[in-house]
């Protein structure tokens, strides 16, 4: 799936208030999701290349995410985590093809 249609299903459903006080990949999750929010649009307007250190963020945050997920199964913390896992995933194809 593009990465911009992921990323406009990510934002049409938002945070789960379940996400209060969770933390993924050593950030607050509501903070943490700001952050690769902040990425995935500077990726998609091309304001930024996704380099070495970008990458590295973005695996560690995807593990944490199917970590947390798989914690978490099918409550909405489970939920958003897969979501956003997905959409992680798609900027790490994105880079890795070139597109980013």
């Amino acid at each position: 799936m593009p990465l911009s249609r992921l990323w406009r299903e990510h934002m049409e459903a938002g945070c789960p208030s379940e996400l209060a006080g969770v933390e993924i990949a050593g950030t607050e999750a509501r903070t943490l999701d700001a952050e690769i929010s902040a990425c995935v649009s500077a990726v998609l307007t091309r304001s930024i290349t996704v380099d070495g250190r970008i990458e590295r963020r973005l695996a560690e945050i995807r593990t944490a995410l199917s970590d947390k997920r798989d914690a978490a199964a099918d409550s909405p913390v489970g939920q958003y985590c897969d979501r956003l896992n997905k959409l992680v995933s798609a900027v790490l194809t994105e880079s890795k093809t070139g597109r980013a």
